[in-house]
C-alpha cells in the first residue's frame, strides 16, 4: 500500500503525524500493523525496534503463518479479526490445517463472543416450518387470552425473567396504551427501564416484537441481556452476510427482533408475512429522537420510518383486527421534537404520551473552567482522577491490569486495547508534573513535521470543509461494531445469581434529607467516561492517562472496529477504568456502575449532554457529571454539513448549552429538567455545585447597564457614518461588542481597565431581560452586534430609581479573578516600585514556557546526486 495513503488514513483516525511517521518507518506501509504499533504504548516503550518490526511484520502476513509467528511477539497477542472476516474466509480455498481450524461459522464466533450464551445453529429450509410451530406453541398466552388480570401475569413474568417485583407507573401506562391498541410515545430518563415497555408484550402474548434501533452495538448489548434473562432475540444489520439468521427471524423463531432503520425498509414484505403467520405484537422505535430534524441526533433513515404505519394497518393487511401499535421511546426530547416525532412517524391522533420525571437525584452536576486541549490543562483537570485510580492500582499491584489472553479461542486478539491500557507495574508512582512535555502537544492546532512519509498536500486537506467535518464524530454510525447480525437463545438465570437480585435504593427524589447526604459522599468504585469533541483529543487524553498506569482506552468512529469491539467488551467486564470517546460511544450503554461522566469541552446541545450524562449512576448510587469548558470563550459549532434551517437550530441548541454553563444562580438539575418541558417541583436538587456552594452575591448593575445601553443606542443609530477610534470597521458595518467596549473605555474613566469578558456577560444578561437583541437578525450563541429594543429604550428613559439586581454569571466572575489590565503604561510602570509586585512579575517571567526541544533532522545523503555521494564519502572518513 502507498505510504501516503497509510498516513492519510491514520491522520483521519486522530493520530499525531510524528507518531504515524515513526510507526510507518518501523513496521512499513501497512495500516493494520501501524495501528497496532501506535496503540501498543507499553510494548513500544520496552521492545527494541528490531523486535517490534519482526512482530508486526508477522501479524501482517498470511493467516497460515500466524500460529508460528505469534510466539516471537513479546506480548503473545495477535490481531483480532472481525466477524465479517470469518464469514468471508469460509468461501476461500483451504490453505493449511491452521486455516481449517480458523474457518468457524458465524454462529460459533458469536457464541464465543457472547461468553458461552446459547446460540441457535444454522437451520435448513425444511426445519423452518417446525421451528415456527415450536415457537408459537411455546408462547405464554395468545393475545385474546390476556384478560383483565394482565397485571398479575406481568408481575409473574417480571419476577421470573428480570427479578423486578412490580412495574413502574410509566411502564404500566405504556402497557395499558398497548393493550388498548393505541400508539404511544414514551419519554423517560436514561436508566429508568424503558426497554421493558416493549419486551413485556413479547412475553405476554407469544407474538414477535420488532424493535428499530440505531446502532449495532446497542442491539448487540440488548440481545445479550435478553438471552441472560431467558428471552430469545436476534438483531439484523445492514452489513449482514449470514442469511440464515434473517430466515429464522422471519420464520418466527425469536421473540424480539432488533433491526436497524435502513434494513427494515427492505424487510417490509417479509414482516407482513410474519405478522400473518406468528403475529407481531408491537412495533417499537427506540431512540426515537433520531427521527426529528430539530433534535441533536437527526438521522435521515429514521425519517423514512413513516412506512411502518402505512404498512401495518388494517387497510393494508385485511387479516388484522386492529392496526399494529407503534411505541416510540426516547430519553431526551423537547416539546418541539415530540411534535415532530408524532408527525414524522404518522402516529395516530390518539397517541398516548407517557412522561416520567427527567430528574436524576443521585447525579451531581458540576461545571468547571478549563482551557482544555493542553498538557497544563490535563495535569490540572485530571489530577484528582489520576490520584483516585492510582491508589486503586497500588492496592492491587499484584494483579495484572490486563489479562494476557482476552479471548482464549480467538485466533487473534486486538492489540489496540493493550496499546491504550498500560500494565502499570512500577508506573503508579509517577507524578503528574514529571510527564514529559511531548506526551501531549501544548496546542491542539499544532501539526508535527510529516517526516519522510508525509503528505505533500496535507495542509490543503486540513483546510478543506470535508476534513474539518471528519475530525469530529457528528453522529454514531449504525455499523459501529464489526458484528453484522447475531442470534441469542434465551436461558433463564438461576435464582440467587449475581446480577439477578436487585438492590433497594432510597427514594431520593422525595427525601431531601437523603439527598443532602450525597453532597460530600465519596464515589464508589466504577469506570469513568470522558467525552472529547475531536478524535485527536481522545487519543491524546487516553495516552496521557495511560502514563500514570490508568487503564484507559480511546474510542472514536475511525478506529478499527475490532478495537472498538474489544473496548466494549472490556468496558462491560470492568477491565477498563477510563474510556475517552467522541459521541461515537455511549448511546444505549446500559452499565450500572459508571461513576463519572466528564465532558471535556462544550457539548453541542443540552439534549446530547443530558443523554450522555445519564449514563452515570444507573444503579441509583451517587455519581458525578462534570463539564470542563473554557468559560472565557464562546463555543462554536462542530463542522457539519447543515441546511440554513438546521444551522439556526444548531446555534440555538448550542446557545442553550452555553447559558447552562454560564449560569451561577439556578440549580443545574432544575435547568436541565425544565429545558425538557417538565415543571421542577423541588426548590433545588441539593447536590449540584450551585446548590452546594450557593449563588454569588447579587449585585445592582444599573449604572453599568445604563452606560452600555447608551453607547449601543448612540453608536448604532447611524453606524454607517460613525468612525470608531481604534476600531477598524468597514463602512456600513455594525459595531460589535468588542468595538462598543473599546468606546466605553475611552469615554468613561472608571471603566478604562474593565475586561471585555465582563461586558460580554452583562450583554447576555441584558439580552435575557429583553433590553437588547441581535442587530443583524442572525442566530448566534452570544449577541455579537447588539441593538437596543423598545423595552431597552424604556429602561433608558425611565426616571425612577429602580435597581437592576442580577447574579454575575460565570464569565463575569472569571474576569474578576483574572489579573487586571492597566489603563496606561505609566500605571503599569508604578507597579515595579512595589517589591511584592516586582517579585511576582519576575517570577512569572522565569516560569514562562520553556522552548520546545527540536528533534534533529539528519537526512540520509542521496546517492543519486554528486553532492550526496561526496557527503557519504566524507562522512565515512
Amino acid at each position: 500500500m502507498d505510504p501516503d495513503q497509510v498516513v492519510a488514513e491514520l491522520v483521519g483516525m486522530g493520530f499525531e503525524l510524528s507518531d504515524i511517521t515513526n510507526a510507518v518507518e518501523v513496521v512499513g506501509p501497512s495500516i493494520d500493523s501501524a495501528i497496532d504499533y501506535l496503540l501498543d504504548d507499553s510494548r513500544r516503550n520496552t521492545a527494541s525496534a528490531s523486535t517490534s518490526t519482526a512482530c508486526f511484520t508477522s501479524r501482517a502476513g498470511m493467516l497460515g503463518k500466524r500460529g508460528s509467528s505469534s510466539s516471537s511477539c513479546s506480548a503473545g497477542k495477535i490481531r483480532q479479526s472481525s466477524i465479517n472476516e470469518f464469514t468471508q474466509s469460509a468461501s476461500r480455498p483451504k490453505r493449511s490445517k491452521t486455516m481449517n481450524k480458523l474457518n468457524m461459522s458465524q454462529s460459533e464466533v458469536l457464541q464465543r463472543d457472547t461468553g458461552g450464551q446459547n446460540v441457535h445453529p444454522p437451520l435448513e429450509d425444511s426445519d423452518l416450518h417446525v421451528a415456527t410451530e415450536n415457537a408459537v406453541s411455546s408462547s405464554y398466552c395468545k393475545d385474546e387470552d390476556i384478560g383483565p388480570d394482565w397485571q398479575k401475569k406481568v408481575k409473574t413474568l417480571l419476577q421470573k425473567h428480570f427479578g423486578f417485583p412490580l412495574l413502574k407507573d410509566f411502564q404500566k401506562d405504556a402497557l395499558e396504551a398497548w393493550l388498548s391498541h393505541e400508539d404511544c410515545l414514551v419519554l423517560a430518563a436514561t436508566g429508568s427501564g424503558k426497554s421493558l415497555c416493549f419486551q413485556i408484550p413479547a412475553l405476554l402474548t407469544g407474538k414477535v416484537v420488532i424493535v428499530i434501533s440505531p446502532l449495532i452495538s446497542l442491539m448487540h448489548d440488548q440481545c445479550l441481556k435478553l438471552a441472560k434473562h431467558g428471552v430469545s432475540a436476534c438483531f439484523l444489520g445492514s452489513g449482514q452476510t449470514d442469511r440464515s439468521v434473517e430466515q429464522k427471524a422471519m420464520a418466527g423463531m425469536y421473540s424480539i427482533i432488533y433491526v436497524c432503520p435502513e434494513t427494515i425498509l427492505r424487510l417490509i414484505k417479509p414482516l407482513q408475512s410474519l405478522a400473518e403467520s406468528r403475529g407481531i405484537a408491537l412495533l417499537a422505535v427506540d431512540e426515537v429522537h433520531c427521527v426529528s430534524k430539530w433534535g441533536h441526533d437527526f438521522r435521515p433513515d429514521y425519517r423514512r420510518l413513516s412506512v411502518l404505519r402505512e404498512s401495518f394497518r388494517m387497510d393494508t393487511m385485511k387479516f388484522l383486527k386492529f392496526d399494529i401499535p407503534i411505541m416510540a421511546l426516547t430519553a431526551t426530547a423537547t416539546t418541539r421534537v415530540r411534535e415532530d416525532i408524532l408527525q414524522s412517524l404518522h402516529m395516530s391522533k390518539a397517541t398516548k404520551i407517557v412522561l416520567t420525571s427527567f430528574f436524576r437525584p443521585n447525579l451531581r452536576f458540576l461545571v468547571k473552567h478549563s482551557k482544555t486541549s493542553s498538557l497544563a490543562s490535563y495535569k490540572k483537570d485530571f489530577h484528582e482522577l489520576i490520584s483516585i485510580y492510582s491508589r486503586k492500582g497500588k492496592s492491587s499491584s499484584k494483579n495484572k491490569l490486563m489479562p494476557t489472553n482476552l479471548e482464549e479461542n480467538s485466533e487473534s486478539s486486538d492489540n489496540a486495547s493493550n496499546g491504550c491500557m498500560d500494565e502499570c507495574n512500577g508506573i503508579n508512582d509517577v507524578n503528574v508534573d514529571d510527564v514529559e512535555g511531548d506526551a501531549v502537544s501544548d496546542s491542539d492546532n499544532e501539526v508535527s513535521s510529516p517526516g519522510r512519509y508525509g503528505l505533500d498536500s496535507l495542509k490543503d486537506i486540513q483546510l478543506s470543509v470535508e476534513y474539518l467535518e471528519d475530525e469530529c464524530d457528528v453522529v454514531q454510525d449504525v455499523d459501529d461494531l464489526d458484528v453484522s447480525c447475531g442470534e441469542f437463545s434465551g436461558k433463564l438465570p438461576l435464582k440467587g445469581c449475581s446480577g439477578f437480585l436487585l438492590h433497594k435504593t432510597p427514594d431520593l427524589a422525595n427525601d431531601p434529607e437523603e439527598r443532602a447526604k450525597l453532597q460530600h459522599k465519596p464515589l464508589e468504585d466504577g469506570p469513568t467516561i470522558i467525552y472529547a469533541p475531536t478524535r485527536k483529543e481522545t487519543l491524546s487524553i487516553s495516552k496521557f492517562l495511560s502514563k500514570f498506569g490508568i487503564k484507559a482506552a480511546a474510542y472514536n468512529a475511525k478506529l478499527p472496529k475490532s478495537h472498538l469491539r474489544q473496548v466494549h467488551k472490556e468496558f462491560h467486564e470492568n477491565t477498563l477504568q477510563v474510556i475517552v470517546a467522541t459521541i461515537a460511544f455511549g448511546m444505549g450503554i446500559d452499565k450500572l456502575n459508571v461513576r463519572r461522566i466528564i465532558h471535556y469541552g462544550w457539548p453541542q446541545s443540552l439534549e446530547a449532554y443530558y443523554q450522555e450524562a445519564g449514563r452515570a449512576g444507573r444503579d441509583g448510587k451517587v455519581a458525578e457529571c462534570v463539564l470542563y469548558a473554557n468559560l472565557s470563550r464562546t463555543p462554536t459549532l462542530l463542522p457539519s454539513q447543515r441546511s440554513e434551517e438546521q444551522t439556526k437550530q444548531a446555534y440555538k441548541m448550542l446557545s442553550d448549552c452555553f447559558r447552562y454553563g454560564m449560569n451561577t444562580s439556578c440549580c443545574r438539575a432544575k435547568t436541565l429538567v425544565e429545558y425538557f418541558g417538565e415543571h421542577f417541583l423541588l426548590e433545588k436538587c441539593l447536590v449540584c455545585d450551585i446548590c452546594i456552594k450557593g449563588p454569588p452575591e447579587r449585585q445592582n448593575l444599573k449604572a453599568e447597564a445604563m452606560i452600555f445601553l447608551q453607547v449601543v443606542s448612540t453608536h448604532c443609530r447611524n453606524f454607517a457614518d460613525i468612525s470608531y477610534g481604534g476600531y477598524e470597521g468597514r463602512l456600513g458595518e455594525r459595531p460589535n461588542i468588542k468595538a462598543l467596549v473599546s468606546r466605553i473605555r475611552e469615554q468613561y474613566q472608571q471603566f478604562s481597565a474593565s475586561d471585555l469578558l465582563w461586558w460580554r456577560g452583562l450583554a447576555r444578561l441584558l439580552g435575557v431581560e429583553g433590553f437588547i437583541r441581535e442587530g443583524d437578525d442572525m442566530t448566534r450563541v452570544q449577541i455579537k452586534y447588539p441593538e437596543v429594543t423598545e423595552r431597552g429604550r424604556q429602561f433608558l428613559s425611565s426616571e425612577t430609581e429602580q435597581p437592576f439586581h442580577v447574579y454575575p454569571e460565570a464569565d463575569m466572575l472569571l474576569s474578576m479573578t483574572s489579573p487586571k489590565s492597566f489603563s496606561s503604561f505609566a500605571e503599569w510602570g508604578k507597579g515595579w516600585a512595589d517589591p511584592e509586585i516586582r517579585r511576582q512579575r519576575l517570577q512569572r517571567k522565569r516560569t514562562w514556557k520553556s522552548p520546545r526541544k527540536r528533534k534533529s533532522r539528519k537526512r540520509q545523503p542521496d546517492s543519486n546526486t554528486v553532492r550526496g555521494r561526496l557527503t557519504a564519502k566524507l562522512s565515512k572518513k
